[in-house]
């Protein structure tokens, strides 16, 4: 009898147990927080939906997908027992989408440059994308004055909840210019509209996207001692990139590779050329300090016949090999890479860099083969995490080829 009654405490506490470890369903999906953002963006993201078993490190890994589209400063993520199972709350603190800028920049040579931009993202709560740019500037190179450039861009993602995205860009470019002859005007028009796709198995924004679209340009030149102008072209173009890439507010971890091709031929533009451009990132956490971080980087770009004395490549500057002056080394052919160590300094959102760059510019492909110039930096990076993509960094850079150590400042 003692026996039995034992044995029945003993199957009922297991029978307890099993239940409880038993997985359960998923109720319901919700958010709270996002006064902007639409629910969509952020359930394409969760690779569950409801129905499917509730897991802990699903939970996670949707919160970290969800944080990663950039739109937030912080998501938090729970699972609340309810009937029938669970309900997973992701709360989010969502960011400024709007930001209107000053542009301004002034070098001891007297460059200098000026104007502003707006930047709004998130828009309709669809996460678009747009920018409008208005600046002037002086490059204070010989017989060339200051230019004016309006330029435009909107970008779609997910269109009516696609796995399709498009995007359009306009610039336009005026400039005096003291020839030969005398002076003149120059003006430059562009636009490009693309089409993408992405594919994959995870988060709707992480994987691979393929795309194509087209780019259309034109010179002109006007006034009375102005040269002819080389005309416009059209080029097709075709794109792919992969991305594995993770937001952590105050830094990023993973990896992000692409290439592009364009082409242009005479037969239906005034002038031929073809374009190739490659670039590879890859942020890794180093040790356990948060937000302590190595960048590996590296980009390139080659670009074939089009029109004389055009130059579409450049390094040196705020960016791109800080040790010297802007654009020092201009061609149609560049490499570009760089190593970046960046470690938190009294607060998360202030980092110290050290960021060893190197790169070459040949005027042609074919003279890609030399001339390799390389700095050293060191500097601090500041985020603003109430903004998307916001970063600002000062700093001192010393050429290792020579010469004189160089103050660099700018976003990046």
């Amino acid at each position: 009898m003692l026996s039995a009654l034992w044995l029945a405490v003993l199957t009922s506490h297991a029978a307890a147990q099993t239940q409880q470890a038993e997985p359960q369903r998923i109720v319901d999906i919700v958010f709270e927080g996002n006064d902007t953002t639409q629910p969509r963006v952020m359930l394409r993201e969760i690779v569950v939906k409801p129905g499917d078993l509730a897991d802990g490190e699903q939970l996670e890994a949707s919160r970290q997908a969800v944080l990663d589209l950039g739109l937030f400063k912080e998501v938090t993520a729970r699972a609340e027992p309810v009937a029938g199972g669970v309900r997973w709350v992701f709360c989010v603190k969502e960011r400024y989408y709007v930001l209107p800028t000053p542009i301004f920049d002034a070098k001891s040579d007297g460059r200098y440059r000026y104007g502003a931009q707006l930047r709004w993202s998130n828009l309709w709560g669809l996460n678009h994308a747009l920018r409008l740019v208005w600046d002037q500037e002086n490059q204070q190179k010989e017989g060339i004055g200051k230019d004016t450039q309006w330029s435009a861009g909107y970008y779609a993602p997910f269109v009516a909840d696609s796995p399709y995205h498009l995007g359009f860009a306009a610039d336009y470019t005026t400039q005096p210019v003291n020839g030969d002859g005398g002076l003149y005007e120059e003006q430059f028009r562009s636009a490009v509209a693309s089409i993408s796709r992405t594919y994959s198995d995870g988060p709707a924004s992480q994987g691979w996207t393929l795309g194509g679209g087209v780019r259309w340009q034109q010179q002109r030149t006007a006034g009375v001692f102005a040269p002819p102008a080389y005309g416009e072209a059209t080029a097709p173009l075709l794109f792919v990139n992969h991305r594995d890439f993770h937001n952590r507010v105050y830094s990023e971890v993973g990896s992000s590779y692409g290439a592009s091709y364009e082409l242009a031929d005479d037969s239906w533009s005034d002038y031929n050329y073809s374009s190739l451009n490659l670039g590879a990132i890859r942020y890794l956490q180093v040790g356990d300090t948060a937000h302590q971080t190595l960048h590996l980087i590296a980009t390139s770009g080659l670009y074939f016949n089009g029109p004389d004395g055009e130059e579409h490549y450049s390094l040196g500057g705020a960016n791109r090999l800080r040790g010297y002056e802007l654009d020092f080394m201009e061609g149609n052919a560049y490499w570009y890479g760089a190593i970046e160590f960046a470690r938190p300094v009294w607060q998360r959102w202030l980092r110290a860099v050290v960021i060893l760059e190197a790169g070459s510019v040949a005027a042609r492909p074919e003279d890609l083969n030399g001339d390799v110039h390389a700095s050293l930096g060191f500097g601090l990076r500041l985020r603003f995490s109430n903004f998307i993509n916001f970063q600002v960094e000062a700093g001192v850079a010393i050429p290792l080829d020579g010469g004189g150590a160089r103050f660099f400042a700018g976003g990046v």
